[in-house]
């Protein structure tokens, strides 16, 4: 009865199960919602990677919930995937599903978020947030000539990544005397929670001169919510560099965000798992970092998909 209930679990949530069986078996792929352009971004490389390496493909998402990656790693394990590639859904919280699929003898490579346990996951491939984060907030100093107040909206503080980069930020911001910082709010990574959130903080604090944000969908809602009251000239920064984010540099709304290269990230992490596969190592560290890259008009152009390169 477990099993069947854990087999519809898998069923319902596959966003995309290629037909082909793979000339090396299947491969999993689990991230957060595939609404979310970052993940979706994740999980289409990561597929088109290992089809072009011969395998078949799962993709799943586990909504941000602990306990439903839990079952679909499970449900996966015991299909027989050859292996697992997870942006996990908390990064304590999903180190036992981690072990789960290591005990039953199925690699996982994680991409994006890390756990704070090493040898369970054959690789942990993560952003340097800290680096992406610092330079969004040198630039956005350097745009405010380090005066002035502002509002810092976090992306999601249970994400061990939108914690590095709140403190990155404040470790530039905190040294100008003259940046003020009137309100500091966690909007859940979320368009809308950010939305309402920047409303409330505009009837107190209607005079703000900037917003430092921990991703992109907090900074989108935080640029609609400046639209609505008239706050045209409020400086924007965000993270993570999604299409539109760059639209929004082109059009002037945005002044800066740190591009994340989830295309990047992903692929690498299907190629260490299909060489873990093939000889038992994947020949490199077990945690590594990939660096943002810092976008702004001057170089928007060259953004499209979380890829950077010539337009």
């Amino acid at each position: 009865m477990l099993m069947m209930v854990l087999a519809l679990v898998v069923s319902s949530t596959a966003s995309a199960a290629d037909n082909n069986d793979g000339q090396k078996g299947q491969i999993a792929i689990l991230v957060n919602s595939l609404d979310n352009p970052y993940y979706a971004a994740e999980a289409k490389a990561a597929k088109r990677k290992a089809q072009s390496l011969g395998y078949s493909t799962l993709v799943l998402s586990h909504n941000e919930d602990v306990n439903r990656q839990h079952q679909l790693i499970t449900s996966v394990v015991a299909k027989g995937v050859e292996g697992i590639v997870l942006d996990n859904a908390g990064s304590q919280a999903s180190v036992s599903a981690v072990r789960y699929a290591k005990q039953h003898g199925v690699p996982v490579v994680l991409i994006n978020r890390e756990i704070p346990e090493d040898g369970i996951a054959i690789a942990q491939l993560s952003h340097n947030n800290v680096q992406a984060a610092s330079q969004v907030a040198h630039k956005f100093v350097q745009k405010l000539g380090e005066k002035g107040k502002y509002v810092e909206l976090t992306c999601n503080l249970a994400d061990n990544n939108c914690v590095a980069r709140s403190k990155a930020f404040h470790r530039v911001l905190d040294q100008y005397p003259d940046l003020k910082m009137v309100a500091r709010q966690d909007a859940n990574g979320a368009l809308l929670d950010a939305k309402e959130i920047m409303d409330s903080i505009l009837q107190e604090h209607p005079d703000i001169d900037g917003v430092i944000c921990g991703n992109g969908p907090v900074a989108l809602g935080a640029i609609a919510s400046l639209q609505n009251a008239g706050k045209d000239d409020v400086i924007v920064a965000g993270m993570d560099g999604s299409n539109e984010e760059i639209e929004a540099i082109k059009s002037g709304k945005l002044y800066a965000t740190a591009m994340l290269q989830a295309q990047k990230i992903a692929r690498v992490g299907v190629s260490e798992l299909d060489k873990y596969l093939r000889t038992g190592s994947t020949g490199r560290p077990e945690r590594q970092l990939f660096r943002g890259i810092l976008i702004t008009k001057d170089n928007a152009d060259k953004v499209h998909d979380f890829s950077y390169g010539k337009k």
